[in-house]
């Protein structure tokens, strides 16, 4: 057995995630977020990016009236789940999504680049993936709607968090307990979308 088998084979949430049928260990991270910032409400619209294996859509299925889960990998069907197959990076994605959903009132993004093992590159292009993310969240959210995703801390962390926080109302970057510790990534919670943001009615952490 390899010792990343072994390790994931020891640790709390993957055995978790095994025992309540989650598709991913990542399913806990978005129940934490949940239970602390209230991120779905029932019978709403939700766009689940980089959703593969589904362990978000799940949760967010619990809640949700609709998810439509997009994701460059396949995915095994959910129950009130609509999946694409598609680069969130790519404008053929977006016109995928429009033939699906006009307005979500939540988007969630659990994205993560290939991981190469050169920091200041994976960190770029988690932050690109976000800044596509944002990109969606621009365009579909309702009025008040929740953005959430995940991004790697670094050098351009800050100026995206920024970016976030000129169109939201409430952001607040927190990391779950569910995230391993020796992660750098940290989940940037954004509620109150306001179209052509405004600086001055920014809340954060």
């Amino acid at each position: 057995m390899s010792r990343w088998s072994d390790q994931r084979k020891h640790d709390h949430y993957y055995r978790e995630a095994k025992k309540r049928g989650f598709r991913a260990r990542s399913s806990f991270k978005l129940i934490q977020l949940h239970k602390r910032y209230g991120i779905f409400k029932h019978g709403t619209t939700v766009i689940d990016l980089g959703a593969s294996p589904g362990g978000w859509s799940q949760i967010a299925a619990q809640y949700a009236d609709r998810v439509i889960a997009v994701d460059i990998h396949p995915m095994e069907p959910l129950e009130r789940v609509v999946f694409i197959q598609g680069d969130i990076t790519e404008r053929e994605t977006i016109g995928k999504l429009r033939s699906h959903v006009t307005y979500a009132d939540v988007v969630i993004s659990d994205a993560s680049p290939n991981i190469s093992g050169h920091y200041t590159m994976d960190q770029a292009r988690s932050v690109w993936l976000c800044e596509h993310a944002l990109a969606i969240a621009e365009t579909f959210l309702r009025e008040g709607g929740t953005f959430v995703c995940k991004i790697f801390e670094g050098e351009d962390y800050p100026a995206f968090l920024q970016k976030v926080k000129e169109q939201f109302r409430m952001v607040k970057p927190h990391a779950p307990k569910a995230s391993r510790k020796q992660s750098s990534e940290i989940y940037i919670v954004a509620k109150g979308f306001r179209k052509g943001g405004k600086k001055e009615h920014v809340r954060s952490a």
